[in-house]
């Protein structure tokens, strides 16, 4: 049983075991430079299993790397050897092997060299020698140099440096170094300095100068030469597929010829371009399409024939592989077939070998030995591209070179036959999910190994998956074409062979999204040069991947850098705007939108359309007497096509003045064009398309000179200017240059005044337009003729005989005086009449003295004549009546003007005047006028003080005088929002401003952050005037607190409150105060406040106490400051102890004294109890025998006598009757007081008189022992009678308080004029009126003059001593 488990193991083993042969993985490059004690290394890479082992060999003979000393190192784990320090010695062709026992791949041969630049030989200076306008070639021939070195021209400067030569089309470089001029010019000289070549090796950093070569060039007038082939590639060209041809055609002739190639089959190939002015004609990654004839053709002006030279193009091609061999891994039992196909012209040759060894024998070297393949049935050869093994075994396991070569190139494959049994494992798992887009492909992969080829079948879910647009890989992997939505689903692999099966252990979820779709197509566009060009695209994709859709760019399949200031990528709308478009900018775009499952693309045109480019090579071809032809090569269109040609010329007269001559058409490149004798010209052309027109030629380089004759032409324009006094000034159009024909050019002026000879000037300078001749007379005829001449002889022009007159003068004829009607704000009609002979020459020389112009209309307002004198003119030419002939005779012509632009409001004087030429006559009567009023102009200026969120604050000047045009009434105030440059509708201010000397006010009802345009105008009865306007923006909302606030300037009456104007930003706050009486529950408040910043507060009671705080409003918000308590002056205002001592002091004091007032009173009370009793009966006496007390509780009868007895001792009287027939304190108080109490009249409430109550009164009727007690009394009363006399003049009635009461309906019942005052002595009463009574007595300074108690701070003091009052 262990047996056979060890046996099972080993063919287990047999079984999975893989080794594989050598693969090349990293070739050497075939060409490498080095440069001595410079590191370089030649790289070598090979893998397979087990892991190989690297040899190498130079120029065929085996290279050990260690047995170089320690310049060269093999690196670890592959072959790559490293030179440090490498010798001459070193140079070889080197090639690595790699061995693992299982086969021997080879790498690529290497030509390892050394990098050098020889020197140019040492040569003296040459001296070449050539005519102007003549060829000239330098040679060059380059030293040797690895790599090959580049080739320039330099010119050797004064200090020895060497410059680089600018090339261009006259002066250019051929192919093989050499130096071509096509024509040269005397500036080619430098000086007498050398042109040398030079030879630069870019590797080596290293340049070597060659001999020095000077040009010496004769002649003073270059040489004309029609277009003639000086150097050109060879006629039959090859090339390398994949490299850069490179043809080049120089041509030699003066002018310098312009280059055209062609195809003399077919275009121009689209990678091909032209380099070098023209003269080179390079293809980029050549194609065996490209082989062909091509044609360079050189031209200019000195013929019609161009130089041609044909190049026949052979292209060639290093070998390619068109089946390779690939590597190949079998079983036992197989045949395995390696197939080595290459092209390339000229067809290639093909080489196998084995291990590295050639498979054939060749001369000096023995092919393969190798038993499997040497003489083995087994192996055979079919032709030279194919060999095959039959019948693998285990040990059939090699590698095998191919190598396809010809004089090209080659092309070299290392491939490896590998014999094993393996069953089948699965490398690669197919991953966990993937998405594609329908419509699209996708790979899913599974990578599968095992020999025999496994059989490799793939399901989705449980269905299997056969054909159609499903195609499994060779190496298992699963691709599915065109996915529909249906192909969604999870998928697994599986293989087997016939040593085993095997299963994917991951199921592959496949989601199908929607494909991705342009929806908005790109439009072409044609646009000029310089303006924007926009794209607009657009597109849907699936839903899940909207997110990651993304729109790219591309020009001519090139991406577009769309972070370039010209070309910009909106990411909004994904539209791409190009600025200021160039031509170059003109091409395909293409829209390209990817979600990064699938792309969808669509492109458009864009044509840039731009001024043409300039004509070339403008040349005169014929100057002849009176005409030059011209020619000239068209410039390029710039997709806009040439309308015409302009030709323009300039002369030595006027050297920076081009003039435009003839215009040709576009399909034209020659022009005629006349000419004006002895001139000197040159020329240049013009192109204008449809854009505009092109830069101009360089003009042409030769100048065309016409022959002198006579003048053509006579001055024109002869006139007289009357400007002068006693003058008579002739004036004409000088003739320019262009005119003279010849030199000594003049003009022949003569003249004479009717009846006098005539006389003759000749002016030498033609630039003199004018001469001046005495005339006595004012605007005098004289007879005027001028010539031109020059030294040829007079012109040949007929000369023309002009009437001139004389100087004019101030015009002696005056018109009517002027009329005004129909006079508004601001015009006037004026009516005048003058005569109509100054229409005609007599009225002109006698009245007018000079021509007749018109009149000149002059007014202004009445004192101010400096500053507002305006003038008018009213030309004649208008004023002609109809069908007026001059007949010698005077005439009145009336005539009207309308006088415009007066200023309203104004009296204004207006006058008329005669005028000629140059001089005004004296002006008419002035006629008065008063304009009617008119909407006045706007304010001199504005400005916005103060902005808020919702509020502008506004300040303006008043209106100049001049301004008003009326009575200002008041100004409106309007303004609309400003959003960009458009203007809202136009609101006025809800209340608009009435007062015309107002010049500020407050803009409400805004909105936060917006900008508006705010107008002002004046207003008249006509209506409102001109505006003036300003923009501002109002400020952010923002927050603000309570207002603070203080209050000063306390008086009886009213009080200032003032409050802080920064406590707030931005925001525009109204502002007012609120105040109450304390104790009072509704708030008065005062008008608003938006410009200052306090309010009085007016009309308040004398001595109260008030509840004052401010509010802020912005419009939506209430914020409310403080409450403070204020009170106003007229009585003492403390709150505290602490708050005023003085008042402390004076309450302490009052209430001593009141206190010794209640015991003084007290014991007075107690000393009449103790008095002597009075005899039982007495009778009291009163004025009126016939009253009767009313409204007492006990009856009263005045004859009625007590007896003694019948009242206890207390009651018995203290006063005899006598006493109280005296007016007493009370009584004397009364009258004091200006009160009659006695009077009933006065007493409408009754009960009260100065009689005493029957319970008083039985005090009197006591027993007469008391008597001597009351005289003793009444001598007491008497004596406190005299005291009381001192205060009859003492009225402690407080007028604040009348005052203070005049307004309220109701007052206290003590102010009442039915208040029942009455007196009553009786100590026993206790009515609040009698308790009112004595408190007066014992202290008055608590009361008022009307006996109204004075009202205490103290709220529990007040409420009780009003109670007591009631």
């Amino acid at each position: 049983m262990g047996l056979q488990a060890v046996i099972s193991l080993l063919c287990l083993g047999v079984v999975v075991a893989v080794n594989r042969p050598p693969n090349m993985v990293k070739h050497p490059e075939m060409d490498i430079w080095y440069k001595p004690g410079e590191s370089v290394e030649i790289a070598c890479i090979a893998e397979g299993i087990p892991n190989p082992i690297y040899r190498w060999k130079r120029n065929g003979i085996e290279f050990n790397p260690s047995g170089n000393d320690d310049r060269v190192v093999q690196l670890p784990n592959q072959g790559t050897i490293v030179f440090s320090k490498p010798e001459p010695k070193d140079e070889g062709i080197f090639q690595c092997f790699a061995d693992n026992g299982y086969g021997i791949a080879a790498s690529v041969r290497v030509n390892f060299r050394e990098a050098k630049l020889a020197r140019f030989p040492t040569e003296d200076r040459k001296i070449t020698t050539v005519q102007a306008g003549d060829s000239a070639t330098l040679q060059c021939t380059p030293p040797q140099s690895f790599p090959p070195a580049d080739v320039y021209w330099v010119i050797k400067e004064r200090d020895n440096r060497w410059q680089a030569i600018n090339f261009d089309k006259r002066v250019s470089m051929d192919i093989e170094g050499r130096l071509q001029i096509t024509n040269v010019k005397k500036s080619d000289e430098y000086g007498g300095r050398a042109y040398a070549c030079m030879a630069l090796n870019y590797f080596m950093r290293d340049n070597s100068i060659g001999p020095e070569i000077q040009i010496q060039v004769t002649g003073s007038t270059e040489q004309k030469h029609a277009a003639a082939e000086l150097w050109t590639s060879p006629s039959d060209q090859f090339f390398k597929k994949g490299s850069i041809a490179r043809m080049k055609c120089i041509f030699s002739g003066n002018p310098t010829p312009d280059v055209y190639w062609e195809r003399v089959k077919g275009s121009l190939p689209d990678r091909a371009s032209i380099k070098s002015f023209g003269q080179e004609l390079q293809i980029t990654d050549v194609q065996l399409a490209d082989a062909g004839q091509y044609q360079c053709m050189g031209l200019n002006t000195e013929s019609t024939q161009r130089a041609t030279k044909a190049l026949d193009v052979h292209i060639e091609s290093a070998p390619e592989w068109t089946e390779e061999p690939k590597n190949q891994e079998k079983t036992e039992g197989e045949k395995a077939t390696f197939i080595c196909k290459a092209f390339g012209i000229p067809a290639p040759v093909i080489e196998w070998f084995i291990n590295g060894v050639p498979l054939g024998d060749s001369p000096g070297a023995e092919g393969v030995r190798d038993p499997r393949i040497y003489n083995n049935p087994r192996f055979y050869k079919v032709g030279h591209n194919n060999i095959t093994l039959t019948n693998l075994t285990l040990e059939d396991h090699m590698s095998i070179q191919c190598n396809a070569s010809n004089k090209q190139g080659y092309v070299f494959s290392n491939v490896y036959l590998n014999v094993m049994n393996q069953a089948p494992e699965i490398e690669l798992e197919p991953p966990d999910s993937i998405k594609v887009a329908e419509s699209q492909s996708v790979v899913i992969p599974c990578i599968v190994r095992g020999k025999p080829d496994p059989l490799i079948e793939w399901y989705r879910d449980t269905t299997l998956i056969t054909g159609g647009r499903f195609k499994i890989l060779s190496l298992g992997s699963l691709e599915i074409s065109q996915v529909v939505m249906a192909d969604a689903g999870r998928y697994h692999c599986q293989a087997s062979n016939k040593f085993g099966f095997v299963k994917s252990e991951k199921n592959c979820s496949v989601e199908v999204k929607r494909k991705t779709r342009i929806e908005q197509f790109p439009a072409d566009l044609e646009v000029v040069a310089g303006f924007d060009a926009k794209f607009t695209c657009s597109g849907s994709t699936d839903f899940d991947e909207a997110r990651n859709m993304v729109i790219t760019w591309e020009k001519d399949d090139k991406l577009v850098a769309t972070n370039e200031n010209r070309m910009t990528q909106n990411f909004q709308d994904n539209s791409l705007t190009i600025s200021g478009t160039i031509v170059r900018d003109s091409g395909v775009y293409t829209c390209v939108i990817s979600n990064g499952l699938d792309t969808d693309r669509a492109f458009a045109f864009l044509t840039v359309k731009a001024l043409p480019d300039p004509p070339k090579s403008v040349e005169i071809v014929r100057c002849l007497e009176n005409r030059a032809e011209l020619k000239w090569i068209k410039g390029i269109e710039n997709n806009a096509p040439v309308n015409y040609f302009i030709i323009q010329y300039n002369t030595t007269f006027n050297p920076d003045q081009w003039v435009s001559a003839v215009t040709v058409d576009y399909t034209q490149n020659t022009a005629i064009i006349d000419l004006s004798p002895w001139v000197n010209y040159t020329f240049r052309v013009v192109a204008q398309n449809k854009i505009g027109m092109s830069v101009a030629s360089l003009h042409t380089p030769t100048v065309c000179r016409t022959n002198p004759t006579v003048p053509f032409l006579n001055p024109a324009n002869v006139k007289a200017i009357g400007d002068r006094r006693n003058k008579l000034k002739i004036e004409w159009i000088p003739m320019n240059q262009m005119e003279h024909n010849g030199g000594g050019f003049k003009y022949s002026l003569t003249y004479h005044r009717s009846g006098q000879q005539p006389q003759t000037l000749l002016i030498d300078d033609w630039r003199n337009n004018s001469v001046e001749v005495v005339a006595n007379d004012p605007y005098q005829p004289y007879q005027v003729k001028i010539q031109a001449k020059n030294s040829m002889g007079d012109s040949s022009a007929n000369v023309n005989n002009y009437t001139l007159y004389s100087y004019e003068d101030v015009p002696a004829g005056r018109t009517s005086d002027p009329v005004a009607s129909e006079v508004s704000s601001t015009s006037a009609k004026i009516t005048f009449q003058w005569d109509d002979l100054w229409l005609e020459e007599r009225g002109m020389i006698n009245s007018v003295h000079g021509q007749f112009r018109g009149f000149r209309i002059q007014y202004y307002v009445d004192g101010q004549k400096e500053s507002t004198f305006r003038e008018e003119e009213e030309l004649v030419s208008k004023l002609y009546p109809e069908n007026w002939k001059p007949d010698g005779q005077t005439t009145l012509i009336t005539s009207h003007y309308e006088l415009k632009h007066l200023p309203p409001y104004t009296t204004v004087k207006v006058r008329v005047c005669v005028m000629n030429t140059f001089f005004v006559g004296p002006p008419s009567n002035e006629v008065t006028i008063q304009t009617h009023a008119g909407v006045p102009g706007p304010v001199p200026s504005m400005e916005i003080k103060t902005r808020s969120s919702n509020s502008f604050s506004l300040q303006w000047l008043p209106l100049e005088v001049e301004d008003r045009h009326g009575i200002i009434l008041g100004y409106d105030i309007a303004y609309q929002r400003m959003e960009g440059l458009e203007l809202g509708a136009l609101h006025d201010r809800d209340e608009q401003i009435n007062d015309p000397y107002t010049t500020q006010a407050v803009l409400t009802g805004l909105l936060p952050d917006v900008k508006y345009r705010v107008y002002i105008f004046a207003r008249t009865t006509l209506g409102r005037g001109e505006g003036f306007f300003v923009e501002g923006r109002t400020m952010l909302k923002s927050e603000f607190t309570a207002p603070v606030f203080k209050v000063t300037d306390v008086t009886e009456h009213s009080f200032n409150v003032s409050w802080e104007r920064t406590y707030f930003t931005g925001v525009h706050v109204v502002h007012y105060v609120e105040y109450r009486k304390e104790g009072w529950a509704e708030w008065e408040q005062t008008t608003d406040e938006v410009i200052t910043n306090f309010k009085v507060i007016s009309n308040l009671e004398k001595g109260t106490y008030y509840d004052v705080r401010v509010v802020a409003f912005d419009g939506f918000t209430r914020q409310y400051g403080e409450i403070k308590n204020i009170g106003t002056d007229g009585f003492a205002k403390a709150k505290a102890v602490a708050a005023n001592y003085g008042w402390f002091i004076g309450m302490i004091i009052g209430a001593i004294v009141f206190i010794c007032i209640i015991v003084f009173i007290y014991w007075v009370h107690r000393k009449r109890i103790d008095v002597e009793e009075k005899p039982k009966t007495y009778k009291v006496d009163r004025p009126d025998e016939n009253y009767q007390p009313q409204g007492e509780t006990m009856a009263y009868n005045r004859n009625h006598s007590y007896e003694p007895d019948e009242l206890n001792e207390e009651y018995q009287p203290k006063y005899q009757p006598e006493t109280y027939q005296k007016p007493g304190y009370v009584d004397y108080k009364r009258e004091s007081m200006g009160y009659d109490y006695d009077n009933k009249e006065k007493e409408p409430r009754g009960g009260r008189n100065n009689d005493y109550p029957e319970h008083e009164r039985d005090n009197y009727d006591r027993d007469q022992k008391y008597e001597k007690e009351y005289d003793d009394r009444d001598k007491e009363y008497d004596d406190r009678d005299g005291d009381y006399d001192d205060y009859e003049d003492y009225d402690p009635r407080d007028d604040s308080f009348d005052d203070q009461y005049d307004d309220q309906q109701d007052p206290p019942a003590y102010r009442n004029p039915g208040y029942d005052r009455s007196d009553s002595y009786n100590k026993y009463r206790t009515s609040a009126d009698e308790t009112a009574l004595d408190d007066y007595t014992k202290d008055a300074s608590k009361f008022d003059a009307s006996g109204a108690p004075l009202v205490q701070k103290t709220p529990g003091a007040a409420s009780k001593m009003s109670s007591s009052f009631v």
